[in-house]
């Protein structure tokens, strides 16, 4: 335990250091957050099962590989690009798109409310959105445009001014109102920690207001778990938070067994297994993304981000995967910090994903879901990089000139 500590704690000073500081490197994040799980395993994780070598040994190649590959990208010089703004005809779409959906938002909410199983509407809210009200999919609670007005926010805070903050201001509430109506923690964070992510990179936020904004953050994390739980308040419901989300999924992987899979990577490669599914090739359903629970002290069904690349192809494939994503990530970082705004916009949708891998998976198991955000983000500046619809307008300007000569 102390050896993985203290080695978590050179990486996080040398990333530190390495990344002048900034607190959203993904060496620093890592490292900051295995850091600190450790840590605060020692003071209050007593009463979990203990972890032994197996973990340790799996965070320790996690943590070195990811942070080492990650530093090496971040250290090559990349072009300075120029701020691209994003097509206008693609952010009205988007913007417009979002308020012509809103409604169906709000008419979901109002089915759960009349279906619901229990006295607690906000239970049965949540209930909804993991699929525990019969006649509500899950789907419904997650529904595809809300990645537009995700998506659509984000370039709008980018590209923030006096001209756009009403769309701001209105795309940013009805995001809440999602996060609010699913009871969602996890959307709630992905907001938090992208638009937080946009403002520091715009020279909007300093560190302080950040330190400040994570710690209201945190009590409104234990608000929504006491409103939309049927049970009694617990008598130090901070220290439960943090034992249920912070630290029972380290143990939970001690009960995973190195390349149990049935599949090939079926675990890592799920999406293609699904598309697969979903054309009709096979008929074997790919895994589950809600796992099994396990009593690791507490109940928990999260098993941390080495679940699937330890399941599937045991500490080699933690290895490798760790690696690839430490390239991947310092890649996109790396871009953001030198100023394209396209990465900015990405990075602040991957930020989410960096702090959950305390939790699961988020890069492979959702990879679907990636793919549909990393379209929604670089539509807008696509077309307005390579003008793909000015040639059409300039046609359409010289035949009505035509016309009216």
């Amino acid at each position: 335990m102390y050896i993985s500590i203290s080695l978590c704690l050179f990486l996080f000073i040398i990333s530190l250091i390495c990344s002048k500081y900034n607190i959203f490197s993904p060496s620093v994040i890592t490292s900051g957050i295995w850091l600190s799980v450790l840590l605060l395993y020692i003071f209050l994780g007593s009463h979990l099962n203990p972890l032994t070598d197996k973990f340790l040994t799996a965070i320790n190649i996690w943590v070195t590989l990811f942070c080492v590959s990650s530093l090496f990208i971040q250290a090559l010089s990349v072009s300075k690009n120029n701020r691209i703004e994003p097509s206008q005809l693609a952010r009205n779409i988007f913007f417009y798109a979002s308020l012509v959906t809103f409604p169906l938002l709000i008419l979901h909410a109002y089915e759960i409310v009349k279906l619901g199983t229990s006295s607690n509407w906000m239970a049965d809210l949540r209930s909804a959105a993991v699929g525990g009200i019969k006649g509500i999919n899950i789907e419904d609670s997650n529904p595809f445009y809300t990645l537009i007005w995700l998506g659509s926010y984000l370039i709008e805070l980018n590209c923030y001014s006096k001209k756009n903050k009403k769309r701001v201001f209105v795309l940013f509430l009805m995001y809440l109102m999602y996060a609010f109506i699913t009871m969602s923690k996890t959307n709630l964070l992905t907001l938090f920690l992208s638009t937080i992510f946009v403002l520091y990179s715009n020279k909007l936020l300093k560190f302080k207001q950040i330190a400040i904004s994570g710690i209201i953050i945190l009590f409104i994390f234990q608000g929504i778990q006491s409103l939309r739980s049927n049970s009694t308040v617990s008598k130090n419901p901070t220290s439960e938070f943090v034992t249920i989300y912070a630290l029972s999924s380290a143990p939970a992987f001690e009960t995973v067994k190195s390349e149990s899979s049935v599949q090939f990577g079926e675990n890592v490669f799920r999406f293609f297994y699904a598309v697969k599914y979903k054309l009709g090739f096979t008929k074997m359903k790919p895994n589950d993304t809600i796992l099994g629970f396990v009593n690791v002290g507490v109940v928990t069904n999260t098993y941390t981000v080495l679940y699937p690349y330890y399941k599937d192809f045991g500490l080699s494939g933690i290895a490798f995967f760790s690696i690839l994503l430490g390239l991947l990530m310092g890649f996109v970082y790396n871009k953001a910090e030198n100023g394209n705004v396209v990465f900015v916009v990405l990075y602040s949708f991957f930020l989410f994903e960096l702090v959950m891998q305390l939790v699961g998976d988020l890069f492979f198991t959702n990879f679907s879901l990636n793919l549909k955000l990393i379209l929604v983000a670089t539509t807008p500046y696509f077309i307005s990089r390579y003008e793909l619809f000015s040639y059409s307008r300039k046609q359409l300007k010289i035949i009505k000139n035509k016309v009216d000569e």
